[in-house]
């Protein structure tokens, strides 16, 4: 058996790892990142905000798990992309380190001090690091679908402006609206009372916006991002992920509308998902594609750990992420009850 675990199969292995895992991540916080983008406009009082704490709180640092796991994958399996990404995008990752760091303080501290001045300000930083993650990871992302400015020997020419380009700009407000939706529709879901109106009436309109941007994401990867095709062209079959992405992304409006918020939440899930996969999947055999020259990036080959590392992690990976997947699905189940108006927050 071990027999066939060549390094290159190996590589293989952790790189559709790497993809499925990111892809949890990015459907599993969104509704965290959506509550803090949404908290200062629809939680109009202490109670209602209390309600969307109690709605994401208990799950948001387990959540956390898949980008622990998504970044020390990277680290152990592929140490020259993590090494390069550092290097190559360091102030977007710092802003991302920020911006995870204010959301943690935020979450977790807003209802320890009855100081509205306290309240407002960790409020407002909820929404500050939760704009800061949604959007840093959705340009950079757009921008490992499009490619970076990596020349001969890997040297990167990038700048920081260039990082912001028309698609990934499109990239990354589509993420913030796609969280933002998940959030308005986990509320709904979770809470009684007016709050989950107001988070449904929002869910109704950015869930179409969503779609929208969606359509005008795919349609520039696929139009305008050169290679972005070649896998697809090589492998028919991959057009079932922007195919299904855009399938949930309408059903996610009609039953937004319908106020069936559970399968609304579900569907917008999947979009994220399949929008994710549909670039990730478009870069293989690269982790980070050259937008100079293909021949320029770094594959997963090249960058993998040895045989032996790989082939141990992929044991540790298939003992430890059953455990998550056990202990989140525990919680969920813990902290079933919809969430009524109150004043204290007991999780």
């Amino acid at each position: 058996m071990l027999e066939i675990l060549t390094h290159d199969t190996l590589a293989v292995i952790w790189f559709v790892l790497w993809c499925v895992i990111w892809g949890v991540y990015f459907m599993v916080d969104s509704f965290s990142l959506g509550a803090g983008l949404l908290i200062p406009f629809i939680a109009k009082d202490k109670t209602q905000r209390i309600q969307v704490q109690k709605a994401v709180g208990p799950f948001w640092g387990g959540n956390e798990v898949w980008l622990i796991l998504a970044a020390g994958g990277t680290f152990a399996a592929f140490p020259l992309v993590f090494s390069k990404m550092f290097t190559f995008l360091y102030l977007p990752m710092m802003l991302l380190l920020i911006g995870l760091i204010i959301r943690g303080i935020s979450v977790e501290y807003l209802h320890k001090d009855e100081s509205p001045k306290i309240q407002n300000i960790l409020k407002w930083g909820w929404f500050t690091g939760s704009l800061l993650i949604s959007l840093v990871l959705g340009v950079a992302f757009a921008n490992f679908f499009k490619g970076l400015a990596i020349a001969a020997g890997g040297v990167y020419e990038g700048t920081l402006l260039g990082l912001f380009s028309p698609y990934a700009l499109i990239g990354g407000i589509l993420f913030v609206l796609i969280s933002a939706t998940s959030g308005a529709l986990w509320i709904r879901f979770k809470t009684k009372g007016p709050l989950g109106k107001t988070a449904v009436n929002f869910a109704k309109i950015s869930s179409i916006v969503v779609l929208v941007l969606a359509l005008v994401y795919l349609a520039y990867s696929f139009a305008g991002i050169e290679g972005f095709t070649r896998n697809y062209s090589a492998t028919p079959v991959l057009y079932l992920f922007p195919a299904v992405a855009v399938i949930v992304a309408i059903l996610a409006v009609v039953l937004a509308r319908q106020e069936k918020a559970f399968m609304a939440f579900c569907c917008n899930l999947g979009t994220i998902l399949f929008i994710v996969e549909s670039g990730l999947v478009s870069i293989y055999p690269y982790m980070l594609r050259s937008s100079i020259a293909l021949e320029n990036g770094i594959d997963i080959f090249q960058a993998a750990s040895s045989q032996l590392t790989l082939t141990i992690m992929l044991g540790g990976a298939l003992v430890f992420v059953p455990l998550v997947i056990i202990y989140q699905l525990w919680a969920y189940t813990l902290f079933k009850e919809k969430i009524k108006e109150t004043e204290t927050v007991d999780y």
